[in-house]
């Protein structure tokens, strides 16, 4: 870190304000943010090749460290509906020069994902930077985000939970955020004894013991109920 001193200033209530942008070293900055754990970085450009992807972006999308992605374009190693979108959403962040966020559930868990351009100051002008990780994001409550846009995936892919039917899927979204089995059934237009066929059919697939493991997976993969509606992914091998 540089040893030059910071320009500040002093509002109102007398409180320090940084107003300078401080130095901060290339490497160590990169460094900073592509290794720190739980972020994942990737950079990819506009033809949808992986230029760089670290660890924990690895495990976020191929669910290992395993993942030989040199020369691959996301084409290569998504399914198609993947590749389609990201591809798009590259392109848009580019062309208008602003970042996007998309919430999407991959592996049936849901990442927050921000598309950033890359500004380079001399060809090639078509890259940008994927930051991700996992959890929850309201982009209308995070302050800093008024310039960034949200882009509305219209797909998922859901890992182990697409043995559930989309019936069962919601009730087990429903379940998790504490609602009941007549609740369900009120709001499903089902009988209860139907939704409580779900919920055991749903226990059997996922080899579920009991409510409060049912309303861990669910918290734990950060699952809506409109995630139910989305369209479901083609199968891909992301492991080659």
């Amino acid at each position: 870190m540089s040893n030059i001193p910071a320009s500040e200033t002093k509002n109102s209530d007398s409180a320090i304000t940084r107003t300078d942008v401080p130095y901060l070293p290339k490497n160590g900055l990169w460094d900073a943010f592509s290794r720190s754990p739980g972020i994942g970085v990737s950079i990819i450009d506009t033809n949808g090749q992986l230029l760089f992807v670290n660890d924990t972006s690895c495990a976020l999308f191929f669910e290992t460290l395993e993942v030989d992605y040199v020369g691959k374009t996301l084409s290569d190693l998504h399914p198609p509906e993947f590749a389609i979108e990201r591809h798009e959403v590259i392109r848009r962040s580019i062309q208008h020069n602003k970042p996007i966020h998309m919430s999407h559930v991959y592996h049936g868990r849901r990442i927050e994902s921000t598309i950033w351009p890359i500004l380079d100051k001399k060809p090639p002008f078509d890259r940008v930077i994927v930051i991700s990780n996992r959890g929850a994001f309201d982009i209308e409550l995070d302050q800093g985000a008024s310039n960034i846009e949200h882009y509305s995936t219209k797909h998922i892919e859901l890992g182990t939970l697409d043995v559930l039917s989309n019936r069962e899927l919601e009730v087990l979204v429903l379940l998790g955020h504490g609602q009941n089995v007549p609740e369900i059934a009120a709001m499903l237009h089902r009988s209860p004894k139907t939704i409580q066929r779900h919920k055991a059919a749903i226990s059997e697939k996922l080899h579920l013991h009991g409510q409060a493991e049912l309303v861990k997976l669910v918290s734990k993969l950060g699952l809506e109920l409109e995630d139910c509606n989305l369209k479901r992914m083609s199968k891909k091998d992301t492991t080659r």
